[in-house]
């Protein structure tokens, strides 16, 4: 049997990286690195024009040495010293509000330093966005609000203690057309797409998908972490059980298939197979994934 050819040419490879979009953490953690395009993700998401970027880290690690450690898709930091995570979940989390709750003490424990007030914790906002409405009110995005529970003295007062969430999801629209705008973008991800909103995203889409210099970086990272997972013999193989399951069930959609073949995390992938093996037809794998 001969080798696998080793050349590959520069159209091969920008189709390889054409299916990719803004909802893969790994293409968007590319994308989001630059600080300008988080910034316009930032500012639409928040709906404030005025924030101001100083850092951010994509595929972020807060370790923690005697507990669960933390990676944020996004972890930027306003020059006023607040911090915004942002969290891409394209598929079913058991647990999203204690996860964000958890996300957000680790920020808090990995900024104040001993002898600090409490009262110079900066302020922390999770914008966690899913493919699904899971909490279920057909709306595109909820905002959480701490309120005081009480007499009529002091019911309904609001208690801000610094920490702020806010929820989207690609199924239902939202009341700003500009928000809209984005999220529908961050499915469809169309390195040409011409919009006044977000320029700077749309550019380094453009560039990792079109340009050569983009496509090269972004096929060396999925060839090395495929390389990584061969020698274990895992990704792979994840991939053909998940593929092999939904075969069973009738013809798997290109878009499927290519989706399952980039992703290179083997907890999703662990969570497809389980979700292929009790699903009874692809459209309902689909729409658990």
């Amino acid at each position: 049997m001969g080798r696998e050819a080793v050349i590959e040419t520069y159209e091969e490879k920008r189709a390889r990286i054409r299916e990719f979009n803004l909802t893969s953490d790994l293409f968007a953690g590319k994308v989001f690195e630059d600080l300008a395009a988080c910034q316009e993700l930032c500012r639409i998401l928040m709906q404030d024009a005025g924030i101001r970027l100083k850092a951010v880290k994509t595929q972020y690690v807060i370790r923690n040495l005697v507990g669960h450690s933390v990676q944020f898709d996004v972890l930027a930091e306003e020059t006023t010293g607040d911090m915004i995570g942002i969290e891409l979940q394209m598929y079913s989390e058991p647990a999203p509000f204690r996860r964000t709750r958890y996300y957000m003490s680790c920020i808090d424990v990995s900024i104040l330093e001993k002898g600090t007030e409490y009262d110079e914790l900066p302020d922390v906002t999770i914008l966690y966005i899913t493919k699904t409405d899971f909490i279920g009110g057909g709306r595109g995005v909820y905002q959480t609000v701490r309120k005081v529970r009480g007499n009529s003295r002091t019911a309904g007062a609001g208690l801000d203690n610094g920490q702020h969430e806010r929820y989207y999801n690609l199924k239902y629209p939202t009341g700003d057309k500009k928000v809209n705008e984005l999220l529908n973008y961050l499915e469809d991800s169309d390195p040409h797409y011409r919009t006044e909103s977000f320029p700077r995203i749309v550019e380094r889409v453009n560039f990792f998908k079109e340009q050569k210099e983009g496509v090269d970086i972004m096929c060396e990272i999925v060839d090395r972490i495929r390389r990584e997972g061969k020698m274990e013999g895992k990704i792979e193989g994840k991939i053909e059980d998940v593929m092999e399951l939904l075969e069973d069930l009738g013809k798997v959609p290109a878009r499927i298939g290519n989706r399952i073949r980039q992703e290179t995390d083997l907890s999703v992938l662990g969570r497809w197979i389980r979700c292929a093996a009790s699903a009874s037809s692809i459209a309902e794998f689909e729409a658990r994934m």
